[in-house]
This record gives structure tokens, sequence and C-alpha cells, in this order.
């Protein structure tokens, strides 16, 4: 309006110095990494914290009870992972002095051993032997786990009783350290599986058998990965190897069966996928040495009188009685067997108890349940009880005499209240009688522990 020049300029911010900006700059990130330096030393300290816990709660021994079995899925804490040198230090690998040791996997091999072959007699001194003859740093977690599984077995099965040997307990806490290692290393060999076995067949003897059903799942799959249910994978090997991946086989055979049955859950293993004979169909070579193979005398699985005059094949027993308690299962409390009209099912019901009738009927009278207290050793009268105790259980199952069954325990109830006869399960007569004979044979050992059963 003036006819003047505009003379205004707007304010501007004083622009900082480069060498300013730069050291602000890196005064920033000093801050930030000793921030994070520090998050770290605090992760580092919890953890060392953590891991100094667990290692201490391996060394502490609990105490002798028999419940007091550590299962699997409670050994670690979810929030821990162990480093590989944690099982290897000389502090983690901890054993009884050799000469303490030796004479327990001796007495393991002659007793338990001998009726479920789970290792090679000469293999396992070979290897307890090395274990001890080499430095701390040398020694390998999984033979030291194929110890404690040993010497947790002796002491389940009553074969020693010093407490210079650990518990049950202890040793199996220890194996269970190394899980990590038998299940997810770059080799899984036959021992792997051996050490795996072991523990099931300790788990599986306690109150809670959730982490033997977990762990016998996990042992299938990795015996299936070597292939140990097919006899065209072992045909490279020598006599002894293969006999012995059978053997380790047809054990993993039994406790997924067990299991089965009395979780009344699917068994894992398809009887149709196996491709092995049963043990007593086994033919020795006559130029093979029994010492050598057996690590005895060439009678691994065989249970005989006191008196030597009679013998069973104790293993093939369990053996086919496992395959009738797979059919247990299968025929009678599986979903696919719900789904079958009443006439197949009364039909499938029938083939189990002749099946049942069939292996009861297989056994020789000397190793009866009324006749083995007076004509077997004691040491081979635990594995005779628990043949027993199992096949009547399958009986008990199959004709629904047990408390489960909620139409007899009703009519049970009735007959207390209003004086009603009840209506008694089929085969009632049978079932008292091999109740009564079972209990004079627990009577003879003396021994009442959930043990008994298997």
């Amino acid at each position: 309006m003036y006819d003047k020049d505009c003379t205004y300029t707007a304010p501007s911010r004083t622009p900082v110095p480069k060498k300013r900006r730069s050291d602000r700059n890196d005064e920033m990130t000093v801050s930030n990494m000793q921030g994070r330096l520090g998050q770290l030393e605090s992760l580092v300290q919890q953890m060392s914290e953590r891991l100094d816990v667990v290692e201490k709660r391996h060394e502490v021994e609990p105490p002798l009870q028999h419940d007091n079995v550590i299962g699997i899925a409670r050994v670690m804490p979810l929030n821990v992972t162990r480093s590989e040198d944690d099982n290897t230090s000389p502090k983690a690998l901890n054993l009884p002095p050799m000469d303490l040791v030796l004479p327990v996997v001796q007495i393991y091999l002659q007793d338990f051993n001998s009726i479920l072959p789970l290792f090679h007699a000469g293999t396992l001194l070979r290897l307890t032997h090395d274990f001890y003859s080499v430095g701390p740093l040398q020694r390998d977690p999984i033979v030291w786990a194929a110890i404690n599984v040993v010497l947790a077995l002796a002491r389940r099965h009553h074969l020693v009783t010093s407490h210079d040997i650990p518990s049950v307990a202890v040793c199996l806490s220890r194996a269970e350290t190394v899980f990590s290692r038998l299940v997810l290393g770059d080799n899984i060999q036959l021992l792997n599986i051996q050490v795996l076995v072991g523990m099931v067949m300790l788990l599986q003897a306690a109150q809670d058998i959730k982490p033997a059903l977990i762990l016998i799942t996990t042992t299938i799959r990795l015996a299936h990965g070597i292939r140990l249910h097919d006899q065209t994978y072992s045909t490279h090997l020598d006599a002894p190897q293969m006999r012995q991946r059978a053997y380790v086989f047809w054990l993993v055979y039994i406790l997924d069966k067990d299991l089965s049955m009395r979780s009344k859950q699917a068994s894992i293993q398809i009887d149709d996928d196996i491709n092995l004979e049963l043990p007593s169909q086994t033919v020795l070579q006559p130029t093979e040495d029994l010492s050598e193979i057996d690590g005895s005398d060439g009678t691994l699985g065989v249970m005989t009188t006191a008196d030597g005059a009679v013998k069973m094949n104790y293993f093939t027993a369990r053996i086919q009685l496992a395959a009738v308690e797979g059919a247990v299962y299968d025929y009678i409390y599986s979903t696919r067997s719900r789904k079958r009209s009443a006439e197949e099912r009364a039909h499938a019901l029938q083939s189990v108890a002749s099946a049942l009738e069939q292996w009861k009927a297989s056994i020789p009278s000397e190793f009866t349940a009324s006749a083995g207290s007076r004509r077997v050793a004691l040491t081979m009268l635990r594995f005779l009880r628990a043949l027993h105790s199992t096949s009547l259980t399958c009986t008990t199952l199959i004709y629904q005499a047990h408390a489960w069954d909620v139409e007899w325990v009703a009519s049970v109830r009735r007959y207390g209240s209003q004086g009603i006869q009840p209506l008694l399960p089929p085969k009632w007569d049978v079932l008292v009688g091999e109740a009564r004979d079972l209990l004079v044979v627990f009577g003879a050992l003396g021994e009442f522990d959930r043990w008994n059963f298997w």
C-alpha cells in the first residue's frame, strides 16, 4: 500500500555445530549400550543362580521312600535350558567307587537281567570298566545314565540293600538329567534305547504313570528310528547283536501294552508292523559260544524250578501276555470297539477271553501261582508274582469284576442295604481262586508295594 519492500524474515533455529551433534549421538549410544549390558549381566546372574540351584538339587539325595520317584516332566525348571557342558562336568557324573558298583552290576546281570534281558552282559561290564578307567572329563554321560539305571533296578528288585548305593529315586533322577542327550542326540544307538527302557521300568511302578506313558511313546519312536522292530535291518550284524536288539524291542513291546491296558489308552506299537521272531523261536547255531553271547549259560529269559527239573521261557510268556493286554484295550475299551454292535462286542470279548485262557493253559503247572511258591526259588518268585498279577488284571478287566463296573457295584450296594443277591461277574469262582493263589505268593515273599505288579 505504501510501495515499500518487505523486510520481514522468519526466525530460524541456531544450527548445532556438527561436533556437538556427534557428541550427543555418541552419548546416547553409550547410554543405550550400558543399559543393555546391565540387562544382560542381570540375566546371566539369574541364570547362574538358577543353574546352581539345579546342581545342588541333584546333589542332595531324596529320602529312601518308594513313592519318591521323580517324573521326567518335573526334573528341570521350564525356563532353564541346561548347556551341553553341565552334564559332562566331573561334578555331575557322580557314582560310588567301582569296587561297590561292579558287584551290584554282576548281581543284576545274574538275576534281573537273566529273566528280562535289557543289557548284553559282556557289553555292560565292558562299559562299566571303561567308564572308571578314563578321567572325569572323558566319561560318557549316556554310559553314566545306563549304570544309574542298573543300580536303580537292582535296588528296586531288592538285589542290594547297602546304603552306599544311592536310592532308586536318586539314580533315576541322575539318569533323567541326560534325557536330552538320550533322545535328541545326532547318533541314537541301542544303548540310548536301553537306558530309556530301564527308566520306563522304574517309572511305571510309580503311583502316577503319566511320565511312563510319555516316555514309552518317545522310546518306541526312537526304537523305530533304528529299526529294532524289523529284523531285515539287523541282517548285517552278528548273532549276539541281532539277539540283543530283539530283546530290547520286546521289552519295549511289553511295557507299551502293559501301560496301555492300565491307562486304558491306545498302545503305540502296531502288532502287524513287527517283523521279529519270538525269543523261543530263535535257534542258536552249534558253533556259537553261549557264554560269550549271553554273558551266562545261554538261557536268557528262561525260568527254572528250584530243583532244575522243569523250565519255562518266562520272557516269551511275558510277550504273549502283553499281546493279550493289547487286545483287552483294542477289543473292549477302544473307541472303535464302542462303535460296534452288542453282538460284535460280545464276540470280541469272547475272543480275548479265549486268548487269555489259551495263554494260561500254556504255563506249566509248576509255574502257576498255586504251585510257584513251593517249586520256584525266592528270587524267581518275584517274576512269577508279576506274571500272574498281570494275568489276574486281564481277567478282572475282561469280566468287568472291578470297581469301575457301575452295574456290579450297584448290585453289591443293594445287597448291603436291601439284602438282594448281587449279580456276580462271569467266571467269579475262577477269579476268586486266582486271587487267593496270588495272595499265597505275596505271603511267601512278604513284600507289598506297587512293584509287585510288574
